[in-house]
């Protein structure tokens, strides 16, 4: 049963969105002792088997490791035997285009970037998982069936108008700040009156689909993703959602809003299959349109968006969700900080500017990638069984797996990302690494991720992280901080000095001073402290102009 509150309460943050990032965001607050108030219009967690996200990058899991979820991750995600290839073919008993395969979990090892490999675990899975450490966590009242409508905010706080769905009852929760993690339509944007710019890709429809041992009833081999192409491209796909039964099935989509009420779904799910004898349950039928968008700034007053509230993202890459939780990455410590009264209003700002250019990035990525589903060139005669078609298959499966490469391989997007153009980020004057879809080039440059190197004692580098700012003493004669710790001490600004005395960590981190965000972003590096250390101390911490 659904409590109406009619009073007005308060908190620190207001949450508004019980998928992933809202969750994701009561837990790295919850983890850093902030109270928050998450309110969410379902009734619940993943009520319904909806075809979503399942791609955890390298980058999430680093911050699941953080989190303290990976082993809940690891649990309930892909089986581990589950090859990961991605089969391109004219249909599951049909012609073989290519294979990109890619190995299962218990044949890989992590990339030697990170300690952390990429996971499948799919949103229906995810989402309660998170729902369930939240509640664990104790810091945070989850609200469902209470829809935001509206805002009012001063300097000081936020006043939001909340409505329970099934009374009608409404109440007020005043905060002193606000968080938007809606999704795409969201009403706390558009209450604050944030444009969202960008451009609609197509329209498509997904069917959750069930089948045991699909395997059985194809050629094709196992594999989690099965592109099928036709002489008119790209036209569907299949993927598998957990490992074993349940899999999402795709049109591509069109320039035209599609109406699953005209579409005969079995028919297309039997064409990809080729065949009408295997036990095929639909489940759900579900429109959606893919898009390319992003929110003209991410702040607005108290009021902040992240998640597809902030940015959409074409599925083509599995690069949406990773935004979107490296969005709470970013603002968790941010709100930390400015609501314990040691971080400054450039914070926000600096938020803003350091997720809106990675979302924009990010998206630009996965368009890239849709664009090579939709290219239909070359392709008359790819359903002929003759020597032409045989020849065209094989170009067409070589461009697609060459092309798509850095779809399924894109460890440089999900880890190579940088602000380095943000405000509270010091400078060193050294060039950027390059941007690579594919490859990640580590590198302790201020703004970049501060790299992995695993330690003497077992742990990496990265388990120095999370909960303050970490000033790493990198080899032996490493020079004496104590003018910058105490500036830090003065500022209030919690800072925990590292030293490690190992050659290969200082030599990735090229230099003797490196100054680490509680998100792992690097601050500042140097071989001194600085002259004036009191200035480094209020530019990391927001106020850059101080």
């Amino acid at each position: 049963m659904v409590t109406a509150h009619t009073e007005a309460s308060e908190t620190p943050v207001l949450i508004v969105g019980g998928g992933p990032v809202g969750f994701a965001a009561a837990l790295d607050l919850a983890k850093r002792g902030i109270r928050s108030i998450l309110v969410e219009q379902e009734q619940g967690t993943a009520l319904e088997l909806l075809a979503k996200a399942g791609t955890l990058n390298e980058r999430t899991m680093e911050y699941a490791r953080w989190l303290g979820i990976v082993d809940a991750i690891v649990n309930v995600g892909f089986p581990e035997d589950h090859p990961r290839d991605t089969v391109f073919c004219t249909g599951l008993n049909g012609f073989l285009l290519g294979r990109d395969p890619m190995p299962s979990t218990k044949d890989r090892t992590p990339p030697w970037q990170t300690p952390e490999m990429l996971r499948k675990c799919p949103q229906h899975l995810f989402d309660p998982l998170l729902a369930q450490a939240v509640r664990d966590r104790g810091l945070t009242e989850v609200r469902y069936g209470t829809a935001f409508e509206s805002l009012e905010q001063s300097a000081d706080e936020v006043t939001a108008r909340l409505v329970d769905v099934r009374s009608g009852a409404a109440s007020t929760v005043r905060c002193r700040y606000l968080l938007g993690c809606d999704g795409a339509g969201s009403a706390v944007r558009r209450s604050v009156g944030i444009p969202f710019e960008g451009k609609d890709l197509d329209y498509s429809v997904s069917a959750m689909i069930r089948v045991e041992n699909l395997d059985t009833y194809h050629v094709m081999g196992r594999g989690e993703r099965y592109m099928f192409v036709g002489t008119e491209g790209t036209w569907a796909n299949l993927t598998a959602v957990d490992g074993h039964s349940l899999y999402r099935f795709t049109m591509v989509g069109s320039e035209e809003r599609l109406n699953p009420a005209t579409l005969d779904m079995a028919a297309l799910v039997g064409r990809a299959v080729g065949r009408n004898d295997a036990p095929i349950e639909i489940l759900r039928v579900l429109p959606w349109r893919r898009s390319q968008y992003a929110a003209a700034r991410f702040r607005a007053g108290r009021v902040l968006l992240a998640g597809d509230a902030a940015h959409t993202t074409s599925p083509t890459g599995g690069h949406g969700l990773n935004t979107g939780l490296g969005d709470v990455m970013d603002l968790g410590w941010m709100l930390t900080a400015l609501l314990e009264g040691w971080g400054g209003e450039g914070l926000l700002d600096a938020y803003s500017v350091e997720r809106r250019t990675v979302a924009i990035r990010n998206s630009a990525a996965s368009t890239r990638n849709y664009t090579t589903w939709v290219d239909n060139t070359g392709r008359d005669r790819l359903l002929q069984d003759s020597p032409e078609g045989a020849a065209q298959r094989e170009a067409i499966g070589r461009r697609m797996t060459a092309a798509l490469s850095s779809e399924w391989h894109s460890l440089g997007v999900g880890m190579g990302y940088r602000y380095d153009q943000s405000p509270i980020v010091v400078a060193d004057g050294t060039p950027p690494t390059p941007d690579d879809p594919s490859e990640y080039v580590p590198t302790a440059r201020p703004g970049h991720r501060a790299p992995h190197a695993w330690l003497d004692d077992g742990r990496s580098t990265i388990d120095l992280f999370g909960d303050t700012f970490t000033l790493l003493r990198l080899g032996a004669d490493a020079p004496d901080v104590a003018a910058l710790v105490e500036a830090a001490r003065v500022a209030g600004m919690p800072l925990r000095v590292e030293t490690v005395d190992d050659g290969q960590v200082a030599k990735l981190y090229e230099h003797a001073l490196v100054l680490v965000r509680p998100d792992g972003m690097v601050a500042w590096r140097a071989d001194a402290v600085p002259a004036a250390p009191a200035r480094l101390v209020d530019t990391v911490r927001g106020f850059p102009d101080f």
